[in-house]
């Protein structure tokens, strides 16, 4: 019955493993520096998608931890295709990994009913890959939800962190206790019922995904959409470049309002030829990421409550972190609470009355993907936070 079932849904949801893995060696086809590939066995029968890259000339004269990224949710290695080069440049080892449950990583069946047992899903998941790979420290970067996921992990496991890097963590800040006025009344009939079904769907443990699933042969035209938006739909490319910094930043900021948060800086490198993002092969990897059988992204609904705040928000778990460094990353136009994580800044330096144990670094033009909105941008804030420390 299992195996009549897997050909039908093979059939409705045009995806497979072999197909997202031949969509991701297109993305990561961008990347010229040399990296190994390999499936990190970590006990059970699951394995971790792992990207190696190792450069022995790289800062000789100041050795550091091994830098280790975390995708955010719904990603994957691949989202980082515009970053590997320029970090392999200048940091001996770089591991980027799929999390558990997702990417090409094993995709075991969810069964946390809790936001604990959610982070304890990936966390113990890193761990053992970590110990797989005899890695003492590591220098770890997540975004958006893998720097939750890494927040989690270096409050579990301090002594293993040298350096906790969160760019646009999602669920760092505390749920208002008095909610800001409801937009109820400025809502038409339609989307108050749209809202509704979403929350009611989220409830119920659904994901974008489970959407992307359902609809079968459909899927990829939506994904495809919001890739175009999303990444490419800054004035530049819609044949209307400025040079007026002021009036670019407000025409993507209101673009962010909308929700279509673009960057003009990726834009104009993309006219100018100094950058090729392979749109239509980065919404095939996307598609075949979302189209895989769910797991990890089942994470969402039990670590974020439908409005979008955390059940164990970080704002209150970090301010007692023993991790020595720690850095956030915000876009200019990021749409995560940068308050929060300012107070969370301020908070961690007034434990130990110090004023570098934990720093905050804007990146301008860019928003909440930022290491694809300004690659450049955001390999400085790397640069800035491990050496400049």
């Amino acid at each position: 019955m299992v195996g009549v079932w897997e050909r039908i849904r093979q059939i409705w949801i045009p995806t497979s493993s072999t197909r997202l893995a031949e969509a991701e060696r297109r993305v990561l086809s961008v990347v010229r520096f040399p990296f190994e590939q390999s499936q990190v066995p970590i006990g059970d029968n699951l394995t971790i998608n792992t990207i190696h890259t190792y450069n022995p000339k790289a800062r000789r004269s100041n050795p550091r931890s091994p830098l280790v990224l975390l995708h955010g949710y719904g990603a994957g290695v691949g989202f980082w295709l515009l970053n590997l080069d320029a970090l392999a440049e200048k940091h001996e080892h770089v591991y980027a990994i799929d999390l558990l449950g997702c990417g090409r990583s094993s995709r075991p069946r969810f069964r946390a009913k809790t936001s604990d047992e959610a982070e304890n899903f990936f966390v113990d998941a890193l761990e053992r890959w970590r110990i797989q790979l005899n890695l003492d420290k590591m220098n770890l970067l997540g975004h958006s939800f893998g720097a939750y996921i890494s927040a989690s992990y270096a409050l579990s496991f301090p002594s293993r962190v040298s350096h906790l890097i969160l760019a646009s963590p999602v669920g760092v800040p505390n749920e208002p206790d008095t909610p800001e006025p409801s937009r109820r009344h400025r809502l038409s009939v339609g989307w108050r019922i749209l809202r509704t079904f979403v929350v009611f769907m989220w409830n119920r443990g659904y994901t974008p995904q489970s959407i992307v699933r359902l609809i079968g042969p459909a899927g990829p035209k939506p994904v495809t959409a919001y890739v175009t938006r999303r990444f490419f739909m800054g004035p530049a490319v819609e044949g209307t470049p400025t040079t007026d910094n002021e009036a670019t930043y407000e025409t993507s900021a209101a673009t962010s309002d909308a929700g279509l948060e673009t960057s003009t800086a990726l834009a104009e490198q993309i006219d100018n030829g100094t950058l090729k993002l392979p749109k239509d092969d980065v919404a095939q990897y996307l598609y075949h990421l979302c189209a895989q059988p769910g797991s990890g992204e089942f994470a969402l609904p039990r670590v974020l409550k439908s409005n979008v705040f955390a059940y164990n928000p970080l704002e209150n778990r970090l301010k007692d972190c023993q991790v020595s460094r720690i850095t956030f990353f915000y876009g200019d136009h990021d749409w995560m609470d940068t308050e929060a994580g300012q107070r969370t800044v301020d908070s961690l330096n007034q434990r130990l009355n110090a004023t570098k144990l934990a720093r905050l670094i804007v990146i301008a033009r860019a928003g909440h993907q930022m290491m694809i909105d300004n690659p450049d941008g955001f390999h400085e804030a790397i640069r800035q936070a491990i050496e400049d420390f």
